[in-house]
């Protein structure tokens, strides 16, 4: 038989002070689970129970679980908790906790960023593909190569006679404060998105609008790239609503039939076909690896399993 579950109070304590997320607050409707789109995609990033392990103080399964790797940080597990609890920040932490820990060494952390400004790449020619209405099956040849192929930006000049833009597209900018941007960069910095200009960059995207290009923006790909975290909004001094400027845009696009009515949904299944990759990639970058701070984590993943079959048998996690 199975030993219960022990609460570690300390643990639970110094992960709620650092995180203020509200963990105590779950009470497990799933919500979080059922709106994360890599658990739509892939059924293995479940929010709820990480909230649950870090609520009983199980910090270093916490740092064992590869799922808190699998995150986009599109923070849609905090905006849809009934009880402001935040799911997000609780993964956030934990990341730099096993940095700190050197369970990931920094070269380790590097490249993993590396392989999430190139899922942004492979997500922008699937989008363009979408765009195009030929969405076909990604193959090992075609990801690798969407991986590494530089995608172009606008090269051609502009001048103030090309500048026009309808009715509806004037609303977007008046509606947004775009015209209060000063192009200080602090959405793009604070963008888990952001992959350079001509991938996806909202100050670009921002400064589009600004200028009226309504014809190059409403057909780039990257409008579609955004996860609506809102952190353009949040991080702007100047109050420009950069998340509502993309929803319109995408809004807009769909209104003037500048791509058909199908492509909504073409998009949803298209990314629902490359997340499982994301984290296959994700796996091979991290189980492949000799680094020491790795095979640290080699060994917390085989405490996992079991520790998850004693958390299954426990009345702590109906308890707390």
């Amino acid at each position: 038989m199975l030993a219960p579950a022990v609460l570690d109070h300390e643990a639970r304590k110094a992960i709620e002070s650092s995180t203020h997320a509200g963990i105590n607050l779950c009470w497990t409707c799933s919500s979080c689970d059922v709106e994360c789109p890599i658990n739509i995609a892939t059924n293995r990033l479940r929010p709820q129970k990480i909230v649950r392990l870090a609520n009983l103080g199980f910090i270093d399964e916490l740092l064992s679980l590869p799922e808190i790797w699998y995150c986009l940080t599109c923070r849609r597990c905090d905006y849809v908790c009934p009880n402001l609890v935040k799911p997000s920040t609780v993964i956030s932490y934990l990341r730099k906790e096993a940095v700190r820990r050197n369970l990931l060494t920094m070269e380790m952390d590097l490249r993993y960023r590396d392989l999430c400004a190139r899922l942004q790449c492979v997500r922008w020619h699937v989008a363009a593909q979408c765009l195009k209405g030929d969405m076909e099956s990604i193959t090992d040849d075609k990801w690798y190569d969407w991986m590494e192929i530089p995608i172009k930006g606008l090269t051609r000049e502009i001048f103030f006679d090309d500048i026009y833009s309808s009715i509806a597209f004037r609303k977007v900018a008046d509606n947004s404060s775009v015209a209060s941007c000063f192009t200080c960069g602090g959405c793009s910095g604070a963008c888990p998105v952001f992959s350079g200009r001509s991938v996806f960059d909202p100050l670009w995207i921002f400064r589009m609008v600004y200028l009226g290009l309504e014809k190059e923006i409403l057909k780039s790909p990257s409008i579609w790239l955004c996860i609506a975290c809102q952190r353009c909004t949040e991080v702007c001094s100047q109050l420009v609503k950069g998340h509502l400027i993309i929803q319109h845009l995408q809004e807009l696009a769909l209104e003037k039939g500048v791509v058909d009515s199908s492509f909504p949904f073409r998009w949803y299944e298209a990314q629902k076909a490359i997340y499982p990759r994301f984290i296959k990639e994700i796996d091979a970058l991290f189980m492949d690896s000799g680094l020491d701070g790795l095979d640290k984590c080699k060994d917390h993943l085989e405490l996992h399993s079991s520790r998850e079959a004693i958390i299954a048998e426990s009345k702590i996690a109906d308890y707390v």
